[in-house]
């Protein structure tokens, strides 16, 4: 009776490792500001597995007055992005966008898993004229400052793979049923 409970705690044990450590992220790497009419690129990484699809959307935030007679602009757009295999640490996933028409302003991006909870989101800027990229050396005093990306993620409920965990939970119960071998 003693081992069977002992196999069972362990089994139960290894279950909750597995749900534990499988929960799914997105985060958006930093984006920067980008002129109207150039391309946007959204990047970023996941721990969800290569072939999933994540569903990306760009909002106009905020108000701003308008001509009531212009042609509106456009106030934003959304698709989806394929998570593609990166790294032994993490997948990774990109959008692009054409931002011709988009008015200038701060706009958010989401990224959402479309099969559970990872949720990610980060603002950028769309100004008139030339900007510069991330990472480049603003010389010129006109030039708009980078907005860093600020991302957030929640975990899934229902992940599509066991992730890390998988093999400290074949090790685990490998280990428990080898040691109620050895008490026999």
């Amino acid at each position: 009776m003693k081992t069977r409970m002992v196999l069972l705690t362990a089994l139960v044990l290894a279950a909750l490792a597995c749900s534990i450590a499988a929960a799914q992220e997105v985060t958006i790497n930093e984006i920067g500001d980008v002129a109207v009419g150039e391309t946007v690129v959204i990047n970023g990484t996941t721990n969800i597995e290569p072939g999933n699809s994540l569903l990306v959307n760009i909002a106009a935030i905020g108000f701003a007055p308008s001509n009531a007679s212009a042609p509106g602009g456009v106030e934003g757009t959304s698709g989806t992005a394929i998570v593609e295999e990166g790294n032994a640490t993490a997948n990774i996933w990109s959008f692009e966008a054409d931002t011709t028409g988009f008015e200038p302003g701060e706009y958010i991006v989401t990224v959402e898993w479309v099969e559970g909870d990872a949720v990610a989101s980060a603002t950028f800027n769309i100004t008139e004229g030339e900007t510069a990229t991330p990472g480049e050396t603003e010389t010129s005093p006109a030039a708009t400052p980078t907005t860093p990306a600020t991302a957030t993620t929640e975990p899934s409920p229902t992940p599509t793979a066991a992730g890390p965990a998988a093999p400290f939970a074949a090790v685990f119960a490998a280990a428990a049923f080898g040691y109620l071998l050895k008490r026999r």
